[in-house]
């Protein structure tokens, strides 16, 4: 197994490491890599997360070591260059991110991500596009299980070239927002009558796979984000969500290398216009 498929990013938007995400194109020779996981919202901060992939054939002491706490992470809006500070968030995982409270995110702006080490220098553009609007949630009965439930979501202002990313945060759980399981659509493949299946995605917090579900319990409160993106990002979720789907460990899995939009380093860099709506799953 080459070095490349060995290798795991310690930042994770969900307990499947990206280290089916490591590609060669971009690979330092000699090394592993820097990776980045970042991104900014609509009306929110930018979140940034750095780590240098780790190797699986070797012996690590600890992943917190290689969470990359000393670089110069810059955010250009514009000619506007914004200075990321480096703070501990619990809610993520790896806990330390890069983020500013001076910058928001806003459609039809192009954000220009420049990450510095002593090593290295990484650069990513993404452009915020015009949210879908997500109208309506339904809670859906899982066949065959005790109160269990999957949520439906209904969205308009989808364009036929258009890409979208669901993500989920189930309030009785999750301290943040998570990919859902398989949420990356794109918008000619979109059915108005039927939506989209909402169910969750796999995340740190579950140390054990045999104790989490993809589904919602009864009572929850769920709140689901319908984002638009653009096509890099489609292509890194999609090739995600196909090496969750496909992997026999939802923990690690090495199905598939993810793309990168990242140049000198591996991840994603993304910017998502994003609309949202709340529902409680109904008690039996």
């Amino acid at each position: 197994m080459s070095a490349i498929k060995t290798a795991i990013p310690l930042i994770c938007a969900a307990a499947l490491s990206l280290a089916a995400c490591v590609g060669s194109e971009n690979e330092p020779v000699g090394r592993l890599p820097l990776v980045v996981e970042g991104w900014i919202e609509e009306g929110q901060a930018p979140v940034v997360m750095l780590t240098h992939a780790v190797d699986l054939t070797a012996d690590v002491a600890s992943f917190d070591d290689f969470v990359e706490k000393w670089a110069r992470v810059s955010i250009f809006d514009g000619d506007t260059r914004y200075i990321l500070t480096g703070r501990i968030n619990n809610a993520y995982t790896p806990s330390f991110v890069y983020t500013s409270s001076r910058l928001k995110g806003r459609i039809g702006h192009t954000y220009r991500l420049v990450v510095e080490t002593e090593t290295d220098t990484l650069e990513a553009s993404a452009t915020m596009l015009p949210r879908p609007d997500l109208v309506r949630l339904e809670a859906v009965a899982v066949e065959g299980t005790d109160s269990m439930y999957t949520i439906r979501a209904f969205v308009d202002d989808i364009l036929p070239d258009g890409y979208y990313k669901l993500f989920s945060r189930d309030f009785s759980q999750d301290e943040r927002y998570y990919a859902t399981f398989t949420g990356t659509f794109a918008g000619y493949s979109y059915d108005p009558a039927e939506g989209i299946v909402v169910t969750r995605g796999i995340h740190s917090t579950f140390e054990d796979a045999d104790a989490f579900s993809h589904y919602y319990k009864a009572g929850s409160r769920v709140t689901v984000k319908a984002c638009s993106i653009e096509p890099d990002i489609y292509d890194f979720w999609r090739v995600y969500d196909s090496s969750v789907s496909l992997s026999g460990n939802l923990f690690f899995t090495f199905a598939e290398n993810c793309p990168s939009n990242i140049s000198g380093g591996l991840g994603y860099w993304a910017a998502y216009g994003a609309s949202q709506r709340t529902i409680v799953i109904p008690e039996d």
